[in-house]
C-alpha cells in the first residue's frame, strides 16, 4: 500500500518513554521483581495497561487487579527505587533512530518539544542521561498539565509553545492514550508502538503506524525533497 504524502511539518512533538527513550523494558523488569518480591504474581499484562497511562489510572489498575490486601504504596516506593538504580547504573538507552531523527529535524531548523506524562524532574533526569536534552525548545510534562492523556492538553500546550498550529505539528507516539491525546489536539500523529501492539479499533483513527523513528527521518527526509523539488 502506498504510504500517503506529508507536508514539511514547521514542529514536532516526541512523547519520551517508550517513543523517544526505550524506558517501558527497565520498567516492566522493575515491576516484575517488586511485585515477586511480595509474594504476588509478576502480571505482565497489568504492566502493559499502565503504559501510556497518568499515575492515578496506573495506581487504580494495580489496585483492583491485586486487591485490597496489596502493599500498593511499598510496591510504588520499591519500583521507583529499583528504577532509580538501573538509571544511575546507565542502563537507558535512547530508541533505535532517535537521535538521528532529533539531528536531521534540528539541523533543518524545526523546533522540538516533549510531551510526556513524567514528571518534570525525572524527565529531565532522563534526558541529560540519554544526551538528548538540549534537543527541545519546550517540555510539558505531568507537572504542566491538569488532566493527562488521552487528553489533549498535553499536545495543546506543546504546540502553543512552539509557536505553531496542531496541523503543522508531527507528534510522534507509542501508545493509545497518547495517540487519543495527540489526534484530539489535532496534530499529524505517527505511531511507532513499543511493547504494547496496536489494537485493531486503534488503527482506524487516523494516525500513521511505523515500525521505528528511522522510519520517520524517511517520510521527513521525502517531504523535504518534494518541498525542494517545488521551487
Amino acid at each position: 500500500m502506498n504510504q500517503p504524502t506529508y507536508a514539511v511539518p514547521k514542529a514536532i512533538v516526541f512523547d519520551m518513554d517508550g517513543t523517544l527513550i526505550d524506558s517501558e523494558r527497565l520498567q516492566l523488569q522493575c515491576f516484575m521483581e517488586v511485585t515477586r518480591k511480595y509474594g504476588y504474581e509478576a502480571r505482565k499484562e497489568l504492566y502493559l495497561q499502565c503504559i501510556g497511562a497518568t499515575g492515578a489510572m496506573a495506581r487504580k489498575i494495580l489496585a483492583e487487579a491485586y486487591g485490597p490486601q496489596f502493599p500498593l504504596q511499598k510496591v510504588l516506593t520499591d519500583w521507583r527505587e529499583r528504577y532509580d538504580e538501573l538509571l544511575a547504573s546507565g542502563e537507558l538507552r535512547l530508541k533505535e533512530g532517535a537521535r538521528p531523527l532529533l539531528e536531521m529535524v534540528t539541523a533543518h531548523g524545526l523546533p522540538c518539544a516533549l510531551a510526556t506524562q513524567t514528571r518534570r524532574v525525572l524527565t529531565e533526569r532522563k534526558l541529560r542521561l540519554t544526551g538528548v536534552l538540549n534537543y527541545f525548545d519546550a517540555l510539558v510534562t505531568g507537572d504542566d498539565v491538569r488532566i493527562g492523556k488521552p487528553d489533549p492538553e498535553h499536545y495543546m500546550i506543546a504546540v502553543a509553545k512552539l509557536g505553531v498550529t496542531p496541523r503543522q505539528c508531527w507528534a510522534l507516539e507509542d501508545s493509545e492514550n497518547g495517540v487519543r491525546s495527540a489526534l484530539g489536539a489535532g496534530c499529524v500523529v505517527f505511531q511507532i508502538p513499543d511493547l504494547v501492539p496496536v489494537s485493531a479499533p486503534l488503527t482506524a483513527l487516523g494516525q500513521t503506524i511505523l515500525k521505528s523513528l528511522a522510519e520517520v527521518a524517511d517520510i521527513f527526509e521525502k517531504a523535504v525533497a518534494t518541498t525542494i523539488g517545488r521551487h
